[in-house]
């Protein structure tokens, strides 16, 4: 397939859907206890306040330090998961099978993943710069608008301050999109970091805006599952989650002009499409 192809959202979801169906122990399974782990480490910095007030402010520095402990733990254990399921996702939606080492096997690929999270965390810093200070001066002067005076005046500042966040938050997207696909890179081209990056830069040239369309329709679907009483987003984070990994393999199966992967059933004895 071609970026545009691959790259289709309702395609990718639907596509993650019926794959992750054709395993849902490891896939489902899989995702929703990523979602547990990484949703983990927030979890513990709520109870920060309640545990002031009951133990005092003394206790507040044990209790960050033991939150940051358990965050990085819990930090590198989805690493490791999500390396496993990368794999299981290739191996089901090429065979319709786990394939070797299983869910929890991150076939070599844990500390370069670690390693193109961290790089990829460093990266953003530099890049949501202009898109933070294109924000903040339009904020800065509407909110002196706001001050100076009412009727139009101050309605020309509420407009200035909601086109400066629109306009800040599409140069932040359109800049950290380019770095989004590192991961996948990492786990099914077998790249160092430096290289998943670069090589997640190139695929996003020239289609930055399709990616960043993509990734807004995957947190858009994920939202959804608050609908149903906030226990939908569970189904629907799970599924837009593993869409980006399997369009990015639906990409590099095109680009040596073999036939892209598709779901299949144990069964579908067809013949082997090559990946890499």
């Amino acid at each position: 397939m071609n970026f545009k192809e691959a790259f289709n959202p309702l395609r990718a979801l639907k596509s993650a859907f019926e794959t992750m169906n054709l395993q849902p122990a490891h896939l489902w399974g899989g995702a929703l206890l990523l979602m547990v782990i990484e949703q983990g480490a927030g979890i513990s910095f709520q109870f920060v306040q309640p545990a002031v007030n009951a133990l005092g402010p003394e206790m507040m520095v044990w209790f960050l330090c033991g939150s940051c402990v358990a965050m990085l733990g819990l930090y590198m254990l989805a690493t490791w998961l999500f390396a496993g399921l990368l794999a299981t996702l290739r191996s089901v939606l090429l065979t319709g099978e786990v394939g070797e080492g299983g869910l929890f096997d991150h076939r070599g690929k844990f500390l370069p993943l670690l390693f193109t999270r961290i790089l990829v965390v460093l990266c953003s810093i530099p890049l949501i710069i202009p898109g933070l200070l294109v924000m903040a001066i339009p904020i800065f002067i509407g909110v002196r608008f706001i001050d100076s005076g009412g009727g139009l005046v101050a309605i020309g500042g509420v407009a200035l301050i909601f086109l400066g966040v629109i306009v800040g938050y599409a140069i932040i997207l359109y800049a950290v999109v380019g770095i989004m696909l590192a991961e996948a890179a990492v786990v099914f081209e077998d790249l160092r970091p430096t290289q998943a990056i670069a090589r997640s830069w190139s695929l996003a040239s020239g289609n930055r805006w399709r990616l960043a369309l993509f990734f807004i329709v995957n947190a858009l679907f994920t939202l959804l599952g608050f609908l149903a009483c906030c226990v939908g987003v569970f189904a629907t984070g799970c599924i837009a989650r593993l869409a980006t990994a399997e369009a990015f393999l639906q990409l590099i199966a095109g680009e040596d002009g073999s036939a892209a992967a598709s779901p299949r059933a144990p069964a579908d004895e067809g013949r082997e499409i090559k990946l890499d």
